[in-house]
C-alpha cells in the first residue's frame, strides 16, 4: 500500500477531528502490506523510516503544527534521522506507531517515533531533528511554530543526553562539510 493511501486512511479515519497538545503522544495504527517487505519477508529498514513519517504527518496534523505553518509558508523538512531496528514486523501484522516531541531549541525540533507489533513488543525506534523552512526567509523557528498553534508559552522538555550528543555530532558534521577541504 502506498504512503499516500496510507496517509488518506490515517487522516480520514484517525486524525481528524482527534486534537492532540504540542507534548502529546499521538498513535496510528497500520498494517505490514507486501510491498513493505525485503528479501527476508520482514519490514526493510527503510519503510521503518517511511512508517514514521506517516507517525509524524499524523502528528503535525493533530497538534495544529501543520495548519500554522501552512499559514506562516513553511513546509516541515527531516534534516537528520537514527532508527534503532529491535524486532521483525511480518507480513500483515498490525502495527503501532507512537509519537512525540522530545523537545526543540533555536532551530531544530526532536520527534520520537516508537514503532510496536501489535502483542505490544517494541519493534524499532525512530528519531528525527527537523525544522519547518519558509523559502528564502529560511527557518521558521519551533517556538514562532507553537506560538501559531496557540502554545507559544509552552517551554521545551530537556533533551535526553543522548539526543543532545547525536545533535551535537551532526552540527559538527555538517560544519565539516560547509569547510573547504
Amino acid at each position: 500500500m502506498s504512503l499516500f493511501l496510507r496517509l488518506f486512511l490515517v487522516l480520514v479515519f484517525q486524525s481528524r477531528g482527534r486534537r492532540a497538545a504540542p507534548l502529546d503522544t499521538t498513535t496510528v495504527w497500520s498494517r505490514v502490506m507486501p510491498n513493505d517487505l525485503d528479501l527476508n519477508r520482514h519490514v526493510n529498514n527503510g519503510r521503518v523510516l517511511t512508517l514514521a513519517d506517516l507517525g509524524r504527518i499524523d502528528w503535525f496534523w493533530r497538534t495544529g503544527c501543520l495548519k500554522a505553518a501552512l499559514r506562516l509558508g513553511a513546509t516541515p523538512i527531516v534534516g537528520d534521522a537514527t532508527a534503532r531496528f529491535i524486532r521483525q514486523l511480518k507480513l500483515f501484522e498490525r502495527i503501532r506507531i507512537d509519537s512525540r516531541m522530545l523537545g526543540w531549541g533555536g532551530k531544530w525540533a526532536f520527534l520520537e517515533h516508537r514503532i510496536y507489533r501489535r502483542d505490544g513488543q517494541l519493534a524499532a525506534i525512530v528519531v528525527i531533528r527537523g525544522m519547518f523552512h519558509g523559502g528564502k526567509r529560511g527557518a521558521v523557528s519551533p517556538a514562532t511554530l507553537l506560538e501559531a498553534t496557540g502554545h507559544g508559552l509552552l517551554a521545551s522538555p530537556q533533551l535526553p543526553i543522548w539526543v543532545q550528543t547525536w545533535a551535537d555530532s551532526l552540527d559538527q558534521l555538517s560544519e565539516s562539510v560547509r569547510k573547504p577541504a
